[in-house]
This record gives structure tokens, sequence and C-alpha cells, in this order.
């Protein structure tokens, strides 16, 4: 302590803290700014917008970028079903991975090095797309809502966080559950997930960003339109207004102003809409986050 408090107090500690201070703030500028910069593009007329300096306030708050995109019929439709696909799909994300990451910390089970060796072999090699279409179809999951969570159930990757976390748990107290009478079941519910939330916010942020960040699987395996997801139909938006600017100006026109929005402020504005959620979502996750990481990566 005595040798921590002598080096922060002399010259090269104090260079060190300005340097490290200095860095960090470089740092988060350099996040935080290409992050502004799209935000004030969303609400920029094009002809406001610089690509070769700091867009660092609309000179003119302009909505139509976002009018544009609330005018699709379709919109809120697609809202509301990637709400539900992210929710539903990180629940039994959650549910299914806890369940296989408890199997296998049961060393007297049976077999379990060769499910672990089963389960690892997907993390490796896939199927390849057609072969994985065909698969789908024969089991009618093409078009078809379960489409978007059944593929999304499992990961082993997360299992094996999930496992070594509850490799870090005292065994102390599932022994005393057992003694008492209790089950695997109750074990795992009224034991290890009452201590797991750590692991589990860290999951279930992994899950939820990746099932509201899904637009690929729409465009494979869903053709109705009730089935949208808002990821995919704001691709399509930002496509349209790329190959048919006319279409732009021409809501333009329906909306008695002049043409001021283009594909670059769509596209800005698609991505803050898709970005925001996620935003408003991390601050509850995020003092779990990284401590769910460490215990499961380095344990076990």
């Amino acid at each position: 302590m005595h040798l921590k408090r002598k080096f922060l107090a002399s010259p090269g500690g104090m260079i060190f803290d300005v340097c490290n201070g200095a860095f960090m703030i470089l740092f988060c500028l350099t996040i935080i700014f290409p992050v502004w910069d799209m935000l004030v593009m969303s609400f920029a007329a094009p002809r406001d917008i610089s690509f070769t300096s700091l867009n660092l306030w609309p000179k003119n708050i302009v909505l139509q970028a976002y009018t544009y995109c609330f005018a699709n019929p379709k919109f809120f439709t697609a809202y509301l079903v990637s709400i539900s696909r992210a929710l539903s799909g990180t629940a039994y994300h959650i549910l299914v991975t806890v369940m296989a990451a408890f199997v296998l910390t049961r060393t007297e089970m049976p077999f379990r090095k060769t499910l672990t060796l089963i389960w690892l072999i997907p993390m490796f090699f896939g199927g390849g797309l057609i072969p994985t279409y065909l698969h789908f179809r024969n089991i009618g999951l093409t078009n078809n809502y379960l489409v978007y969570i059944l593929p999304m159930a499992f990961s082993m990757y997360t299992a094996i966080i999930v496992r070594n976390f509850f490799y870090s748990l005292d065994h102390a107290l599932e022994e005393s559950a057992i003694i008492d009478g209790a089950s695997a079941l109750q074990v795992l519910f009224h034991i290890y997930l009452p201590l797991s939330k750590p692991v589990l916010a860290t999951i279930t942020l992994w899950s939820l960003v990746n099932h509201w960040n899904a637009w690929f699987d729409n465009m494979i395996y869903v053709t109705t339109e009730k089935l949208l997801t808002l990821q995919y139909l704001l691709r399509r938006i930002i496509m349209e207004a790329e190959l048919f600017a006319s279409d732009a100006a021409a809501f333009a026109m329906t909306q008695n102003t002049e043409f001021i929005i283009n594909s670059e402020t769509i596209k800005a504005a698609t991505t803050v809409l898709i970005v925001v959620p996620i935003i408003a979502v991390y601050p509850f996750l995020q003092r779990y986050f990284v401590k769910g990481i460490m215990i499961g990566a380095v344990k076990g």
C-alpha cells in the first residue's frame, strides 16, 4: 500500500494518470461521435450534411426521415413482431441454455463427455444454407413464427459460459438441498438460478441483441408480410430509398414540403430506430454484465 501511494504521488505516476485519462477520453470520443453523427444526420436536411467536416448539430431539425419510415403501413406490425420475437426468443433461449448447462455440471451422468462433444460440433461446422432451408421446409418452419425462436434456442458457447458459472458456486449448497430432499429441478430453480443473476443478465443481453438485430432468417424463411420483422422492413426501406429516390421525393410532395430527405438521412433514421431500444435496455443489465462474463469464462 505504501509503495502504491508513493508511485501515485511521484511525477511518473502523475504523468501516467494524465496520459491514461487523456487516452480514455479520446477513446470514448471515437465511440460516441459516430453515434452522435448518425443521430444528427437523421434529423438534418441533406443539404446541411457535410461528409468532410463534423456534424455537431443540425442547422434545422427535420423529421421527414422518421415520418417516411413511420408512413410505411407495415412499420408498427413489424415493430410488434420484433419485440415479441426478442422477448419470447430470449426467454426460451435462457431456459434451454440453463438446463443444458446444468446437465453438463452433472459429473456422474453417463456419456456426459460424448454429449458435450456432440453439442460442440455445430460450433465449428454448419450444415449450409440450402440444406438448412430444405430441412426447415420439411419440418414446417418456413412461414412459421417458430422459425425465429427454435433455431436460436441453444448456443453451446453460451452454455459453456453458464456451466462454468455454475461450477463457481459453492457445491455445499446443493448437497444441503439434496439432503433435505430437493430434486434436481428444485436445486436448479431454487438454488442455482437465484445465485446466477450476473451470468443470466449477460446471456439475456446477448440473446436480446441477436434476436433484435436478426433479419437474414426473415429474408430466407419467411415470405408472409404478417411475420415481417422491423430490421428486415427497415432494410427494405433503405434499399427502396436508394433504388427509387423518386418515391422519397413523391412522399415529400404529399407532405407539401420540399424534398429534404435522401437515402443517407433515411439510413440514419432507421439505424436510430433499431439502436434505441437496445440502448434503453442495456443500463438495467450493465452492472451484471462484466461480472457474468469474467466468472463464467475463467472458472472450470
